[in-house]
């Protein structure tokens, strides 16, 4: 063991100059007496295993604090030391970390009711001290890494509970290099035969993987030594679990199907150099349309910075992935918000960026609105442990969102008054619905009319807990009454639609909602939640009736008159000033039909759509006068090409691509024509609506620092 407490203090001593290495000796000596005689599953020493989780911790260069209480994190909870003899020994801190870690031992991830209550526990203390994380996630990697000593029926429940927790806050801290351990751990626990197979198939192909990244190597760091730039070039294959979710999601029969299998980083010195890098690369080989990424320009919300291409011709036909980074954005790219911490010897304290770990404290305000455990198990399995995507305004500011996240969960996002006003959106410059999935990297633009409310029927896709507690915070500022008689209202609608009698004067049918007697107050207690949106009526009305019973008598909808169905399919294909989805109703004074050229006149209750020459928008109010189009009549959009010619500084390309989103425009494609180190031309595909737009946007692009010449292609 003397020789781990001398790697320990050799690594710590690499990047803690003034760390006091005696106290973390005094530590691991502490520990190693306290589990003295303490064995594991597999026969071995207990300490071994606080030893090996602050082997995996310090790849995170933690502070001093930390490390002790890594190895110390089981004392508490397996042996005979009280919490005061830490704090004596080592400190408030290392204990209350200690603390903390003993609390969470017990965490269990099964749905159940005391394990949720562990699970709110957890991420209580995630926001009283990141810290506490950083030691847990440690210490399960080197658990999952011993996993096979345990039952059987115990690996499945810790390898569910790592994929479905540990693994996502891991990727939402921005640690991928444990992210990626743990899944693959957990992958071979979970799904052993595909595991297997996959692994088998992929050794299949390294050698030649090898060769080709000695190769590419070579080949890329000749090319830009010419140029005068002096790099680090690396190859990595994707990690198993990633692999296999990509062949599932695409429903690939084999690793054959993927060309972005493998990727190569090169490491450059300076942010410049990373861009020089760039358009060096896209002169030598062909990159492919739309693969192009700069998270350098707009990083993403935890912090990753880099440049992604994708090329063919090096080395091989097929395409290959190449990022482009600093060894600052490497550490981050890797170690998240771990490579954040700025540490003080003298001051004994640990600095975060706070702004990236907003999510944190968002989830502990979640914990305390969320009374119903299953309703935080909801939201924390579709918004906090989902996958991530970022979202930009057109101002270039980035949000960070749940994969499958809509407008609506963007506007909220944004501002409480954004979401609740909200009538349309744009993607990319595009109309798309409110409901509409958004995609990593979009830009959205939310459109607002003042006088607009919020819908219940968006609490039935938006994916944000933000989102749904703001939706039913405005339905629950409506008083009781309101809220009851719409309660009353929606119930009923669900019960006349199965064929049911509506609610009685007693709401009788209501009392053995859930299996509980409820007393009349209770009952209209319910209908006053259905009302304000905390509770959905079709979850009070599956709780009543069977599933065998609501499909017998089912009934289905009444048909629409043939004039109904037409209006309501044309209104739902207006546009008006490109949103979508805006009620309308079609002026009876002149009877636009598609093809006509139409204005809106926003009224209380929506637009009143009148043909273009109609004597009615003459002399309707011009500022309640709106272009509007019937959806297939609507312009298309244009690709359009244009080069720009400036000199090559840092931010020169964020500044451009800032510029055209400001404009509601969207960059299709970038190519570099030329780069050196002093003046660089590039190549950019937008999407335009008319000629007055691109004017526009070229006038605009001539203003910018730097930009000698702009033209269309």
């Amino acid at each position: 063991m003397a020789a781990d407490l001398k790697k320990i203090l050799s690594v710590v001593g690499s990047y803690l100059p003034d760390a006091n290495l005696e106290r973390i000796s005094e530590a691991y000596k502490f520990a190693e007496e306290k589990h003295a005689g303490q064995m594991r599953f597999s026969g071995e020493p207990y300490f071994i295993h606080p030893v090996a989780a602050t082997m995996h911790l310090l790849s995170l260069k933690p502070d001093e604090d930390t490390i002790i209480a890594c190895l110390l994190h089981d004392v508490i909870e397996d042996t005979d030391t009280d919490v005061e003899v830490i704090q004596k020994k080592f400190g408030k801190t290392v204990a209350q970390l200690c603390m903390d870690m003993e609390k969470l031992g017990t965490v269990r991830y099964q749905g159940q009711e005391r394990q949720i209550e562990n699970l709110r526990k957890m991420f209580v203390a995630m926001a009283r001290d990141l810290r506490v994380i950083f030691i847990k996630l440690a210490d399960r990697l080197h658990n999952m890494e011993t996993l096979e000593f345990v039952r059987p029926d115990k690996q499945q429940r810790i390898a569910q509970e790592t994929l479905q927790v540990y693994a996502p806050i891991a990727a939402r801290l921005g640690i991928f290099e444990f992210k990626a351990k743990l899944e693959d751990l957990a992958f071979k626990v979970l799904h052993p035969e595909d595991y297997a197979k996959l692994k088998k198939e992929l050794a299949g192909s390294i050698e030649n993987q090898e060769a080709f990244v000695s190769k590419a190597k070579k080949e890329l760091k000749n090319i830009l030594q010419k140029e005068g730039i002096k790099v680090e070039v690396f190859g990595r294959v994707k990690h198993l679990y990633s692999i296999w979710r990509k062949m599932k999601l695409k429903n690939y029969p084999s690793l054959d199907e993927l060309y972005d299998l493998f990727a190569l980083r090169v490491i450059t010195k300076t942010t410049a150099e990373c861009y020089a890098t760039l358009g060096i690369i896209h002169n030598h080989y062909t990159p492919l349309s739309r693969r192009f990424k700069d998270f350098i320009a707009v990083p993403k919300p935890n912090g990753y910075r880099s440049l992604h291409t994708t090329v063919i011709g090096l080395s091989r036909q097929s395409p290959t992935e190449i990022q482009i980074r600093t060894q600052e954005m490497h550490e981050q790219a890797e170690y998240g918000a771990a490579a954040h911490w700025q540490y003080s010897a003298k001051k004994q304290s640990v600095k975060v960026d706070e702004e990236k770990l907003k999510w944190v404290k968002n989830l502990v305000e979640l914990h305390e609105k969320m009374q119903d455990n299953e309703e935080f198990q909801e939201n924390l399995t579709s918004d906090v442990l989902e996958d991530r995507i970022f979202i930009l305004t057109p101002h270039g500011d980035v949000f960070d969102l749940p994969e499958g996240a809509t407008p609506i969960d963007f506007a909220y996002a944004v501002h409480t008054g954004v979401g609740n006003t909200a009538v349309g959106a744009k993607v990319n410059g595009k109309i798309v619905k409110l409901d509409e999935k958004l995609h990593n990297g979009e830009v959205v633009e939310i459109i607002t009319r003042k006088d607009a409310k919020p819908n219940r029927f968006w609490l039935s896709f938006v994916k944000t807990s933000g989102a749904k507690s703001k939706i039913k915070a405005h339905f629950g500022q409506m008083d009781q009454g309101e809220n009851l008689t719409l309660g009353k209202d929606l119930i009923n609608a669900k019960l006349t639609r199965l064929g049911k009698s509506k609610l009685d004067a007693d709401y009788s049918i209501l009392r053995d909602y859930k299996q509980r007697d409820l007393g009349k107050k209770e009952r209209e207690q319910l209908l006053i939640r259905i009302g304000n949106g905390s509770v959905s009526s079709s979850a009070v009305v599956n709780n009543l009736f069977n599933l065998e019973e609501l499909i017998a008598q089912k009934i289905p909808r009444k048909k629409l008159p043939k004039a109904a169905k037409e209006i309501a399919f044309r209104a739902d294909e207006i546009l008006i000033e490109g949103v979508s989805g805006i009620a309308t109703e079609f002026a009876k004074c002149c009877k636009p039909k598609p093809g006509d050229k139409i204005f809106a006149v926003m009224g209380r209750k929506g637009a009143m759509i009148h043909k273009e020459n109609c004597k009615q928008v003459s002399r309707s109010n011009p500022e309640r006068r709106l272009q509007a189009y019937f959806a297939g009549d609507a312009p298309p959009l244009k690709l359009v090409k244009i080069a720009i010619e400036g000199v090559n500084r840092v931010g020169f390309l964020r500044d451009i691509a800032s510029k055209v989103a400001e404009s509601g425009i969207n960059i299709v494609d970038v190519n570099y024509l030329k780069v050196d180190k002093h003046q660089a031309k590039r190549e950019f595909t937008l999407e335009i609506e008319n000629i007055a737009q691109l004017t526009g946007i070229l006038t605009e692009l001539e203003k910018v620092d730097g930009v000698k010449d702009v033209r269309k292609i």
